[in-house]
């Protein structure tokens, strides 16, 4: 479900298509940070995701006339800058999909006793994982997990065969289950629910 504009949004968009570069700036400023991130997580890449935010920005003020977004504008900016990444991706001949072999970094051994440390510790080591991962599978099981988008959708956006989105979420899989296999089966469980 699509969430409503809001009347801040509203306001800025009408700025906006009003010409003023305050509106824009204001909007910068509101989600930027938020919008690199959405594009590291798909791209890998810190300094191209800020490329592309900027390209995202760039064309939010070329076609500042002609906007006619009824949703949130957080939710606009976000699969514009989802669609760009992908779109990049796409056009990165680096990507191997043959079956290479991970080298999937084990988090810390040393765990603290004490629950809410152990949860960090888990979400550290998640983290590790994800970012351990090569860059094609690490886009793929973004938005597979985080966008959730089905294994046939992500295949569209990205020109290839759905076997290989399984095989590739499936390593992802494998690498992750490694890096918190170390946890207690309760942390486990409660992460697993969360995010597969």
């Amino acid at each position: 479900m699509l969430q409503p504009i809001s009347v801040e949004e509203k306001e800025w968009l009408q700025s906006l298509k009003a010409g003023k570069e305050i509106a824009l700036q204001r909007i910068f400023n509101h989600y930027y940070k938020y919008l690199v991130v959405t594009g590291y997580n798909i791209t890998g890449d810190n300094e191209k995701a800020k490329d592309l935010v900027q390209d995202v920005f760039f064309e939010l003020w070329k076609k500042r006339v002609q906007l006619d977004i009824q949703s949130s504008l957080k939710s606009y900016l976000r699969r514009a800058v989802v669609n760009r990444s992908l779109n990049y991706i796409k056009t990165q001949k680096r990507f191997d999909f043959g079956d290479e072999n991970f080298d999937a970094q084990t988090p810390d051994q040393a765990v603290s006793a004490q629950k809410i440390l152990e949860g960090q510790d888990l979400k550290s080591a998640l983290n590790k994982a994800i970012d351990s991962l090569p860059a094609k599978c690490k886009a793929i099981f973004m938005l597979s997990r985080y966008e959730k988008l089905s294994h046939k959708e992500i295949a569209a956006k990205l020109e290839i065969s759905t076997k290989t989105i399984e095989n590739q979420i499936t390593k992802a899989l494998k690498i992750v289950r490694l890096a918190v296999e170390k946890y207690d089966a309760l942390g486990l469980l409660v992460l697993l629910l969360n995010i597969f």
